[in-house]
């Protein structure tokens, strides 16, 4: 009996089931009967009698082939005939079955019915196809290993190499394991990446008791049998990232006792079995990353002692649950960005003792509490960038005595919390660029005596105190750039005597008096500048400027009344002034406003005329 045969009866079965069950849209409660004896008369029939009988007529691949159909058609007959509950969307109530074979339903529920119906039926087909397609792969040539045996080795389709005992199939487009090929037990390493294989038989790796590294990458595997690494004792690499593996049985990985490194990044994998990796006890990195994982299971890694590095990134995991890292004392680092996290235990990461890089980015977090990061003693990288942030407990970093990186960029910040880096003595990079800052105050870095690179731009900084970059005495790089800064304080700057760039284009800066300093600076440091010279936005025809070519005489003629705090976006029109009275005459007033000891020429006729002048304008 071929495989053909089976498919055939398989699928005749499944339209012939459906189409008896007929189901009519009506506005009343409708009667879904689904007959599950149907299911059972055609296992009894057409499978058992001959997967049990003389197998004369009968192929090991297809009775093997049989009794998993078999074993399938009895998950199918339980799902239709078993303890079925029906959830409906519109109001969420479960609808219990009355008895075996009969629902009762309204059509409100029916379509839903359908579809899960049509898509669990639809994954146990896919299951036997696959099942199938195992069972008939063919099987490479397996020999004890002398070196006549290795010989034979090299002369096949692929690579072996007896002095390093490998054997490399990589890239040649491979569809199955070439049949032809002698593959020796004392074999240490397999490549048979970048190849086409879509699955492979159980007896595939049977006896290769010594094999140490096994690369399945950039097939396209959507199964692999529960048993086909079971004699794989020494096995420590396993590498099958870039598939399509949709599931995995929760026994595949039982046997492997001395794996270190499992790559499985790259698949389809919605679910992951909490005992997958039950007995792995030596593994030290795990990837999953880029898959479909919704839930990561409390169990999934607690007893993996030496584990030092795992990738959860890039799958659809919601929340991190208290209990799941309890005893991972080595681990070193974690990532889980790219994923949809929106809370996590306040003890979640109370386990994680040596613990030096952890990645949060791109989620959906929107707060940090002042506990949560606390037994994080060596933490050296703390990635938080594009989450929803809008609130961090001004004790969340006071225990991370060890960080160097922390990343607060892209989320929704408008303050920094007094006192929040007191204890960061150790930071070297720090962001926040994208968020919503309107201003720094005096105290805000305070602490931050070893920081280099401080990025805060594209925010929406409209002003920031003189002394807020002072306690930064080490500052190599600095972006204030993209924001909403008029002016640049005096003495912004006097303290960064290490600073080798900063950027500050892309601000209004308003081209008056106060704009002096920033103009003088630009002037002296003008190496400093990273790309990009900061332009005036006004007043006047001093928009589109550089503010680093403007001198005294550009910037404060006509903009004494802007000195004056009169009005700073504005310049001075001189159309509005009745009172006649040449420029020099203006600036004296001003310089007796500013100085105690400026020429005192000016009469009081003039002062008077001047400040109704400037009252009217």
């Amino acid at each position: 009996m071929t495989t053909k045969t089976i498919l055939t009866f398989i699928f005749y079965f499944i339209i012939v089931s459906i189409g008896k069950i007929k189901l009519t849209h009506t506005q009343q409660p409708v009667t879904l009967s689904l007959n599950a004896d149907t299911f059972e008369e055609f296992r009894k029939r057409y499978l058992m009698p001959t997967a049990v009988a003389n197998t004369q007529n009968c192929s090991l691949n297809a009775c093997e082939a049989l009794k998993i159909i078999s074993q399938l058609f009895l998950l199918m007959k339980t799902s239709l005939s078993g303890e079925a509950v029906i959830v409906t969307t519109a109001k969420s109530r479960t609808i219990a079955k009355e008895n075996k074979t009969d629902f009762k339903m309204s059509p409100s529920a029916l379509s839903d019915i359908e579809e899960n119906n049509g898509s669990r039926l639809y994954k146990m087909v896919r299951q036997i196809e696959s099942r199938l397609r195992s069972v008939e792969q063919p099987v490479w040539h397996l020999v004890l290993g002398s070196q006549k045996e290795w010989n034979h080795c090299t002369s096949g389709v692929c690579r072996c190499n007896p002095d390093t005992k490998s054997f490399t199939c990589w890239n040649k487009n491979l569809q199955t394991v070439p049949v032809m090929q002698i593959i020796p037990l004392n074999m240490v390493t397999i490549d048979i990446s970048r190849n086409s294989l879509s699955t492979l038989h159980k007896d595939t790796f049977r006896g290769l008791t010594l094999l140490e590294d096994l690369d399945l990458s950039n097939n396209q595997l959507d199964f692999l049998p529960f048993d086909i690494f079971t004699d794989l004792d020494s096995l420590t690499q396993l590498r099958l990232q870039y598939n399509h593996l949709e599931d995995l049985d929760y026994r595949i990985f039982w046997k492997l006792r001395h794996l270190n490194l499992l790559d499985l990044s790259k698949n389809r994998l919605s679910h992951v079995h909490q005992g997958l990796f039950n007995h792995c006890q030596r593994l030290t990195v795990i990837n999953l990353s880029d898959n479909k994982i919704k839930i990561f299971p409390s169990e999934l890694v607690k007893d993996l002692l030496a584990l030092e590095e795992l990738d959860m990134s890039k799958n659809e995991v919601q929340n991190l649950q208290s209990g799941s890292m309890v005893y991972l004392e080595k681990l070193i680092v974690l990532d889980f960005s790219w994923n949809a996290i929106a809370s996590i235990s306040d003890d979640f990461f109370s386990g994680l003792k040596s613990l030096r890089t952890l990645i949060l980015h791109n989620n959906r977090i929107t707060a940090i509490s002042g506990v949560i990061f606390e037994k994080l003693l060596l933490l050296e990288t703390l990635d938080l960038t594009l989450n929803r942030i809008a609130q961090i407990d001004a004790h969340a970093f006071a225990e991370l005595t060890n960080l160097k990186e922390l990343f607060l960029g892209q989320n929704s910040l408008s303050y920094i919390p007094d006192g929040l880096f007191l204890n960061s003595k150790s930071i070297t990079r720090l962001t926040f660029f994208s968020n919503n800052l309107t201003t720094l105050e005096a105290n805000d870095f305070e602490g931050l005596i070893n920081l280099k690179h401080l990025m805060l731009n594209n925010n929406n900084l409209k002003y920031f105190n003189s002394r807020v970059f002072s306690p930064m005495k080490n500052l190599e790089k600095l972006r204030i750039d993209s924001n909403k800064l008029q002016y640049l304080p005096r003495g912004a700057f006097a303290d960064l005597s290490k600073l080798l760039a900063v950027k500050l284009d892309k601000n209004p800066w308003h081209c008056d008096c106060r704009a002096l300093y920033l103009a003088r600076w630009i002037r002296e440091f003008s190496t400093k500048l990273w790309d990009g010279q900061p332009k005036c936005r006004g007043p006047g025809d001093l928009g589109g400027q550089e503010v680093g070519l403007l001198r005294y005489d550009d910037l404060c003629d006509g903009q004494w009344a802007s000195m004056l705090s009169l009005s700073p976006r504005l310049p001075v029109r001189k159309n509005r002034i009745s009172t006649p009275m040449n420029y020099t005459a203006y600036f004296n007033l001003y310089l007796k406003h500013i100085y105690t000891d400026a020429p005192d020429d000016v009469g009081d006729d003039v002062v008077k005329g001047t400040t109704e002048s400037i009252i009217r304008v």
